[in-house]
């Protein structure tokens, strides 16, 4: 599948459609696919927000139905609404990448339907891909906001810590966005001060993943303890504690890059 951006659609052709309803996803159960026929279909496309986002044998676009009431399945057996995160959760690592780009390019014309400089409607550029205003020429490509995810480990202990937008019983690792002129090493021990008063050392990197809530990329990394008492902010996290290799608590499943961190110590311990 080749991925880019479009917004030129054409009704009398076959083509698939991701689409999203009041934040959540249409999903067909019985073969377990987000990625619908148009064909099947009966969707007011020009009352959506649509984008192209990818072409295989045949186009791929995102499309909002937020602002329709009327049932749009005319071929599928069923179609029901996931939550976005939920979705996530269990699906496969190339499912999660069409998703995620999904749900950012709508964000992307979404959030620039104007331009800043000038208030006019920004067009769309063919060659570059881009949004571009048409006073000032400027080009608006979608945006990355870049996370990192701190994995702090003692021995066979792992600093888990619950934020206070996670579910009930929810642990992870800790996290924090970059911020202007700071290195994502430095965010790292920036955020692990701030949020459980710990100092850290020996940072590693692990891997990275895009995040689509709405445009993150998540840089992961493992570092070690080196001085502190637990002490949390109370204000993003609300709880933080070691946990052996073998007695963790309810953690991230390994579809996303926290739980990959996880696993990875348990692993290196087991």
């Amino acid at each position: 599948m080749h991925f880019k951006r479009f917004l030129e659609i054409n009704v009398n052709e076959r083509n698939y459609f991701i689409v999203f309803k009041n934040n959540k996803i249409m999903f067909e159960p019985d073969l377990k696919t987000f990625l619908l026929d148009s064909s099947y279909l009966n969707i007011d496309i020009e009352n959506s927000l649509v984008v192209g986002i990818a072409e295989s044998e045949n186009k791929v676009y995102a499309i909002d139905i937020s602002n329709c009431e009327n049932d749009i399945n005319v071929g599928y057996k069923s179609l029901v609404e996931y939550d976005t995160r939920h979705l996530l959760a269990i699906s496969k690592p190339e499912d999660i990448i069409l998703m995620g780009r999904a749900n950012q390019l709508l964000h992307w014309l979404r959030s620039n339907k104007y331009s800043g400089y000038s208030g006019e409607l920004n067009k769309f550029d063919k060659n570059e891909e881009s949004l571009i205003c048409p006073t000032t020429s400027t080009m608006i490509y979608p945006s990355i906001a870049p996370c990192v995810l701190a994995m702090v480990t003692k021995g066979d202990e792992i600093l888990l810590a619950r934020n206070n937008l996670f579910p009930e019983g929810l642990y992870s690792v800790l996290a924090g966005f970059v911020e202007v002129s700071e290195s994502a090493e430095e965010t790292v021990k920036r955020e692990v001060l701030e949020e459980v008063n710990i100092k850290v050392n020996n940072l590693k990197y692990f891997g990275s993943q895009p995040w689509p809530f709405p445009s993150q990329l998540m840089l992961g990394f493992s570092c070690e303890y080196e001085s502190g008492e637990i002490k949390v902010d109370e204000t993003e996290i609300v709880e933080a504690n070691w946990y052996k290799y073998n007695e963790l608590p309810y953690v991230p499943p390994t579809t996303s890059l926290s739980g990959l961190l996880i696993n990875s110590f348990v692993e290196d311990h087991s």
